[in-house]
């Protein structure tokens, strides 16, 4: 962890400070990837509000806020997309590890690098696909049924730009994972012991 703790870095964010120029890519991504996640914690936090304020409404007014289900679900998009490109430069995905701690670094790099880009593949696919879809959307103007004709488009924009995010930290990993697997840290402070 870094010294900061409001900023977890990984040991891939270690090996892009050995580039300067990786380093000040990292660091803007990570204001980015900061504001994604608060945005996800507010989506919580207006989540359990609308839920609150429509069970509440119902006990004491007979009455539920309009599309409260539709707008909960649609809220759970930015809860869980948002957050991934921080939790990948936080290394805090869950991952199974007892079959990879006794390789060396380079070879658990090797690892990291294929998992990456095989993460760039699906979900940049999955994300461009959607991307697409959503200006046809906004053109044609659909939306949900239900009270307040709540547009398609906004929470697809949304889940196109965490994925956006995530892609862009999978290829700073990337970066990450080649300066690894060329210049191992670890095996280098361990050489000179």
């Amino acid at each position: 962890m870094s010294a900061n703790s409001d900023d977890p870095a990984s040991d891939a964010t270690a090996a892009l400070a050995r580039s300067p120029t990786l380093a000040g890519i990292d660091r803007a991504m990570a204001a980015v990837e900061r504001a994604a996640m608060a945005l996800g914690a507010l989506s919580i936090l207006a989540m359990g509000g609308l839920v609150t304020g429509s069970v509440i409404g119902r006990a004491v007014f007979n009455h539920s806020i309009p599309d409260d289900i539709l707008m909960a679900g649609l809220l759970v998009v930015p809860v869980v997309v948002l957050p991934l490109a921080y939790i990948q430069r936080a290394d805090g995905h869950i991952c199974v590890t007892v079959t990879t701690d006794w390789l060396p670094e380079r070879a658990k790099a090797v690892l990291r690098l294929i998992g990456c880009i095989l993460g760039i593949g699906f979900f940049g696919a999955m994300g461009w696909f959607l991307f697409q879809k959503v200006p046809g959307e906004f053109a044609q103007g659909l939306y949900y049924d239900g009270q307040l004709d709540i547009p398609y488009w906004p929470m697809k924009a949304v889940f196109a730009a965490g994925i956006l995010l995530f892609v862009l930290r999978l290829l700073l990993s990337i970066a990450a994972e080649i300066l690894t697997i060329i210049r191992p840290a670890r095996a280098a402070g361990a050489s000179s012991e």
